[in-house]
C-alpha cells in the first residue's frame, strides 16, 4: 500500500540528500542489496544523462525536445548526481 503522502512524490526522482541517507542507512545496517540498488540507480542516471547529451550533440536539442520520453529521461537523470563516497 502506497502511503498517500508520498504519493504525490511518487514520480519525483530521488534528491542526493535522499540517495546519500539511503547509503549511510544501509552501510549502517550492512545491507547489501540497498547498497547494490543504490549505486545501480546512480549509475543508470550517469548513463542516461550521457546518452542524452550525446543525442542533443548530435541529433540538436529540438530532437529531445519533440520526444516525450527523452524529455523524461532528461528531467529525471538531470538532478544533481551524488559524488562518490569514501
Amino acid at each position: 500500500m502506497i502511503d498517500p503522502g508520498t504519493a504525490a512524490n511518487a514520480d519525483a526522482p530521488l534528491t542526493d540528500d535522499e540517495l546519500r541517507e539511503l547509503l549511510l542507512q544501509a552501510r549502517a545496517r550492512d545491507d547489501r542489496p540497498v547498497l547494490r540498488l543504490v549505486t545501480s540507480y546512480v549509475t543508470l542516471r550517469r548513463v542516461t544523462a550521457d546518452v542524452i547529451a550525446v543525442l542533443e550533440a548530435r541529433e540538436g536539442g529540438a530532437a529531445v525536445a519533440r520526444s516525450p520520453l527523452l524529455l523524461r529521461a532528461r528531467a529525471l537523470s538531470a538532478h544533481g548526481l551524488p559524488r562518490a563516497a569514501p
